[in-house]
């Protein structure tokens, strides 16, 4: 099959890394790949060899709404035409306003569009405009797929028939593979918590590193490591000085490869306010991580067994993040008997899994569509 990806850009983030990781396992099985993105913007992720790209550059910035009109109508015009000649048999579109555009784009043309929701649209929303654009778009769309259950939830407005759940995949690199990863910010001798994502208000890093500063004096052999970037970067790190934590608390920026990092680290955790299905999350049990995760909007606690391969937590209770991490820090074997159990993550959420969902899903949409 012909099967071309789009998304927004290829910037670091979770639904990102789902269509690098996606186009790499169709790949693999022999289907021709496509990965268009709207925005002309640096790749984060390595597209894989055989893997065509293109780039729309159409992120232009409108000052006002009419300016916002007459930019996507030049997107929409930019994406059918690429569409046209390159002639896919099946669009699968990332995030909401992307899946928006590719939906209008692709109107009376021969081929099915599928898209896929990131993000607990109940919880986080684009704004009234490309809300009543996204409940037309979607009903025109073939098929709306969710990363997870508590997504689908908020897609309770379309038919049953019309939506489907399809996790994000999990996959390892090979050994050995780290290509220069940062591990001199680790600081020798230290055990360590390590959190990962995009710094931004989402993610609750503040609500981290405020449950880590009341512990830290209980635990004075623990640093916290924050992999990531972001627009609060100089906000959390201001809190972090205030805390007098600049020796125990460390920022590494982002990280192409963040598993050796992982590997070296003793607990992972988050104090995540939503999420779709954190890929975070999903990479440190992979690594045998022990984990804790507020159980937020949506996802954690549809990839944690709690008290079996990590914790929850209540979403937002500091209190309770704090107990959390002081009973696991404190507790060696506690923590070794959720590490053993972590790795089986990839049994459920594996490539080979979501591929074949994917797959069928292909299938019975081409099926339908003939």
């Amino acid at each position: 099959m012909r099967i071309s990806l789009v998304c927004p850009s290829l910037q670091s983030g979770g639904a990102e890394r789902a269509v690098v990781t996606l186009s790499a396992a169709f790949l693999s099985r022999g289907h021709e790949v496509a990965i268009i993105t709207v925005a002309a913007r640096p790749d984060f992720y390595r597209i894989p060899v055989g893997v065509e790209r293109f780039e729309l550059d159409m992120a232009v910035y409108s000052p006002t709404p009419l300016h916002g009109l007459c930019h996507n109508i030049r997107r929409l015009r930019a994406l059918r035409r690429l569409l046209h000649n390159t002639r896919p048999d099946v669009v699968i579109s990332h995030v909401d306003q992307t899946n928006v555009l590719t939906t209008l784009a692709t109107a009376w043309m021969n081929f099915p569009v599928i898209v896929v929701e990131h993000v607990d649209s109940s919880i986080f929303s684009p704004g009234r405009t490309w809300k009543t654009m996204r409940h037309f778009a979607y009903r025109w769309a073939s098929k709306v797929v969710s990363v997870s259950k508590g997504v689908d939830l908020g897609l309770t407005w379309l038919p049953e028939h019309h939506r489907r759940v399809i996790h994000n995949p999990i996959v390892l690199p090979p050994p050995n593979t780290s290509e220069g990863t940062p591990l001199r910010v680790l600081s020798p001798g230290r055990s360590r918590v390590i959190a990962m994502g995009r710094l931004v208000h989402q993610k609750g890093f503040d609500l981290l590193l405020t449950a880590f500063q009341r512990i830290s004096q209980s635990h004075p052999t623990w640093e916290l490591v924050i992999i990531g970037e972001g627009e609060l970067r100089r906000e959390l790190e201001c809190q972090r000085n205030a805390a007098q934590l600049s020796d125990r608390v460390r920022f590494t920026g982002a990280v192409h490869d963040p598993f050796p990092l992982l590997e070296a680290a003793d607990l992972f955790a988050m104090a995540s306010r939503y999420e779709g299905l954190p890929y975070a999350l999903l990479e440190a049990m992979a690594c045998g991580l022990p984990v804790i995760y507020t159980d937020c909007p949506s996802g954690p606690s549809e990839i944690i067994r709690h008290g079996v391969d990590g914790l929850l937590v209540p979403n937002g209770d500091i209190n309770a993040l704090v107990d959390a991490l002081d009973k696991l820090m404190s507790d060696e074997k506690a923590r070794r008997c959720l590490a053993i159990r972590a790795p089986e993550v990839l049994n459920r959420f594996g490539i080979e899994c979501v591929t074949n969902d994917w797959e069928d899903l292909i299938a019975d949409v081409l099926k339908s569509s003939n």
